[in-house]
């Protein structure tokens, strides 16, 4: 639903909203229409809804705060994706993947020379597993 259709929609909604606070109608309008704050408190602007200026500001430095977090953390996401591409280290001959904490999980060493062969092991001590 575009603005136009949802300011129409939302006189109608807005007459069973009696007894409400402003704040309330601001959650109700945001989560029944799926819009995000700053167009929920724009559009209940301009429908008469008068919401709190101090409420207003502490929800933005809220939302800046979120942004800002989200914005390092996909960062810091990049970052360890581009320095940890390689399938093995000192520890694991294979990698398999990480963990959502970023620690390594797959074959050790230990591991690989236990699997493969005597014969076969002097051959690819120094290649990769897999």
């Amino acid at each position: 639903m575009n603005r136009t259709g949802r300011l129409q929609s939302a006189r109608h909604w807005l007459a069973t909203q009696t007894g409400r606070t402003p704040v309330q109608i601001a959650k109700s309008y945001r989560k029944r229409y799926g819009v995000d704050w700053p167009c929920a408190i724009h559009e209940l602007a301009q429908l008469g809804i008068r919401l709190d200026a101090a409420w207003v500001a502490q929800l933005n430095r809220s939302l800046e705060g979120s942004c800002r977090t989200r914005r390092q953390t996909a960062g810091a996401i990049q970052a360890l994706a581009i320095g940890e591409q390689s399938d093995s280290n000192e520890e694991f001959a294979y990698i398999a993947g990480y963990t959502p904490n970023g620690v390594p999980f797959g074959v050790t060493w230990d591991e690989w020379r236990q699997s493969v062969p005597e014969s076969r092991r002097a051959d690819s001590e120094n290649e990769c597993p897999f």
